[in-house]
Formats: structure tokens, sequence, C-alpha cells
């Protein structure tokens, strides 16, 4: 009873990323939480990954590493030394390169995000990727199969109920994929100081294998949705000299233009380019219904009126990108905002 009358008089109720203090049933302040992490920002680049590679030489076997940013963390155990010291090197910056990576640390042994993975490295774990993203939380790891020795790179989410529709046609939702790791040069990086010659005959070489492997089957005009995320630097040329996709975080619930495929490699990276490949293969320039309809960053944050976030997903984020999971001491910092 007197619980009940103390609310009445004061309560303070926090959802997700705000908190709302009333009394007498009116609202006074509202606030909301720093998504700032302690530590200090510093650009990810190869030093970062040669410092971090030799931290983990000298680690002991139940230490636990991350790097991360208030939208991105990667959790690593030194197991990670058994993959391609250039495939580490590119598989963290490119992932990370859009972000300033705002703390690298060892995960304190009482901490939320050490005790949730230390013993998934029995399991032959080893990486683990955590991405917000706009309405979940897309989850990659990289593992050991003890079955067969071989190394796979997983892809999956954290909250499956967490997701919502998207209010355009086309709808990105995660992936759950199981692959094998290969060692190859992310086309990008390997046509970067090519000629102008050279570039459009890899890139050409690179579609054929786009629309013969990913055709699909009820329209050979169009490809897969698995190849949403066809970023030049999501194929890899293998030692082989064959090409290999390598992201499949995210995919489209319907079958791709073979224009998108175009549009999304090119269009941003050599316009020169992106034009001559649409002549080459009799496609029209729709680059405007790509951008309008395809984007990831174009999502309704509201659904009648109401925020379509859960309140457990905004948990989900305060464990993943703040100090509340690697922090055994996690205080939340507040700061005043006009309401």
């Amino acid at each position: 009873m007197l619980n009940k009358i103390f609310d009445f008089i004061f309560s303070k109720k926090i959802y997700g990323a705000r908190t709302v203090i009333t009394v007498l049933g009116l609202k006074l302040k509202l606030y909301d939480i720093k998504r700032e992490l302690s530590g200090e920002s510093f650009n990810l680049n190869k030093n970062t990954i040669q410092v971090l590679y030799s931290q983990m030489q000298n680690a002991a076997d139940d230490n636990l590493f991350c790097l991360r940013t208030n939208s991105l963390i990667f959790i690593l155990h030194k197991n990670c030394l058994k993959l391609d010291y250039k495939f580490l090197q590119d598989y963290i910056i490119q992932q990370g390169q859009s972000r300033n990576i705002l703390e690298f640390i060892k995960l304190d042994k009482d901490s939320v995000l050490y005790k949730e993975h230390i013993g998934r490295v029995q399991n032959g774990e080893f990486l683990w990727k955590y991405v917000e993203r706009y309405y979940y939380i897309s989850h990659s790891f990289i593992s050991e199969d003890k079955s067969d020795g071989e190394i796979y790179i997983n892809s999956s989410y954290v909250k499956e109920k967490d997701m919502v529709k998207s209010k355009y046609k086309i709808q990105h939702v995660p992936q759950i994929s199981k692959r094998k790791y290969i060692k190859g040069i992310p086309v990008g990086d390997y046509i970067k100081y090519k000629s102008k010659v050279e570039k459009f005959l890899i890139i050409d070489k690179l579609l054929n294998y786009i629309f013969s492997t990913y055709r699909d089957k009820e329209n050979p005009n169009k490809v897969s949705g698995d190849l949403f995320d066809c970023h030049l630097n999501n194929f890899l040329i293998a030692e082989d000299g064959m090409f290999h996709f390598v992201d499949f975080d995210l995919k489209c619930t319907e079958s791709l233009d073979r224009g998108y495929c175009i549009y999304f490699m090119l269009y941003k990276y050599d316009l020169g380019l992106y034009e001559k490949m649409l002549k080459r293969y009799k496609l029209s320039d729709r680059h405007k219904y790509y951008e309008n309809n395809f984007s990831i960053y174009k999502q309704p944050k509201k659904q009648n009126g109401k925020s379509i976030i859960t309140y457990e997903h905004k948990k989900l984020q305060r464990k993943y990108f703040t100090d509340e999971g690697i922090r055994p001491q996690y205080k939340i910092h507040y700061k005043r905002v006009k309401l």
C-alpha cells in the first residue's frame, strides 16, 4: 500500500533511452540516457588491428577483448589467430569503417558480455559481431567446427520478435546462414589501383558470375534477394581466382533487378563505370527508384503514432552498445533535455 502511495506521489519510469519523472501525476522532467561510452574515440585503421593482434598473442585462454562503438561491437578470443591476418584486418575495418571505434578493452570477467560469451569458446566460437540495425540487432560469429576442423562464418540476429515490417515494397531482413571461411581479396581492394580497362573487365566478369550463379529461377532477368548488400568489398576473389559473395547479414524478401546490383556496386563508386555497365547489359538507369525503395536508412520509426521499437529491444541496445554490458559497476548517466 505504501509503495502505491509513493508511486502516485513520485515515480521514475525508464523507457529504453528515456526516463520520465512524474510528481502527483504531472510530468516534470524528461531525460535522455547518454549513449556515450567511456574511453577515447579513435579511427579504425591497420594500426588498430596490429595492436589487437599483438594483445591476443599474449592473452590467456580465458581472456576476451572488445572493439566497440555505440552501434557496433566485436568480441574476440585469442583463437582469432587461426584466421588469416589480412582477413581479420579486412573483416573488422570493413565493418567498422563508417564508425569511429570508441574503445578497445579486455572484458572484465564479471561483466555481462564476458559471462555470455566465454562459455561459447568451448563450442569453437571465437569472434562475435553485433550491429544495431533499425529494428533489430544483427549477430554474426566465426567458429571452428570440431567435426571437420573447418572455420565457418555464421549470420543471425538477436531477437526475432523485434523485427518490424517495412512500409516499403521491398523489405530487408536478417539472414540465418552458415558458410565456410574463404581466403581471398575483396574485389574493391583488388581493383583499387587497376586501370579503367582492367576495372571494366573485372567488374564485367563479376557481373557474369552474379547473373549466372544467383539468377532467379522464376525470372532469369532478376537475381536472388540474398544479394541485397552486394557492395564490391562483399565479394572476394579467392586464391583460385573464383568470386565468392560473403556478406549474408541482410537479404530482400523479393528477387532483385539486375540493375540494382550494378547500382549498388558502382553508382557511388564510379559513375562512369556504372553507366558503361548499364549500357553493356542494356539496362535503364533506375537509381532514384532504388534509393527511394531499397535503403535501410529510410525506414519508419513509428506506426499509428507510436514507436515501433520495443522496450525489450531497447534493453538489448543498452546491453550490447553501452557500458551496461562490459562494466560490472555500470551506472546510467542522464542529461537534461527540454520538454
